[in-house]
């Protein structure tokens, strides 16, 4: 599933993940802040949208859900791992921003209405829903609060 809106001069794209679908064709290229909804995904998946939106040149991470410290922790150490390689692995030229919301809402409002980045204008938004869908209606509900300011 993937929807589409324009709010606070930003685009805002939800991306349901799903192994069966290329979910990462609809990721934008540059300019962009990924919000990670995830509660309980297993350590292999996360590490491949990891992969995925670093090669993407992601600007900004923010997690939400329950696993939101795990993610970011996997994110930063990630990065971490990239800068200290031997082997000079794939980081984007900007600094890859990343923040954790224990509150779903306001981390999606956050990162729509108020995440700033020196370096890159942030014009895109992505609301990457590992969730299999459960977040859905708190996310839409998120969505419709900031559309409702």
């Amino acid at each position: 599933m993937k929807s589409d809106h324009f709010l606070h001069g930003r685009r805002v794209i939800l991306i349901e993940y799903d192994t069966a679908t290329n979910w990462s064709n609809g990721l934008p290229n540059a300019n962009w802040l990924c919000v990670l909804a995830s509660d309980d995904r297993e350590r292999r998946y996360l590490d491949e949208i990891i992969s995925k939106i670093i090669a993407k040149d992601v600007g900004w991470v923010a997690t939400i859900g329950n696993q939101c410290e795990v993610v970011h922790d996997l994110i930063d150490d990630e990065i971490a791992f990239r800068l200290a390689d031997i082997e000079p692995l794939y980081l984007p030229k900007h600094d890859i921003m990343t923040t954790f919301h224990h509150d779903f809402a306001d981390g999606i409002w956050f990162s729509i209405v108020a995440a700033h980045d020196d370096d890159f204008e942030i014009e895109t938004v992505v609301i990457l829903d590992l969730t299999r869908g459960a977040r859905n209606d708190e996310i839409q509900a998120a969505l419709q609060q900031i559309i409702n300011e």
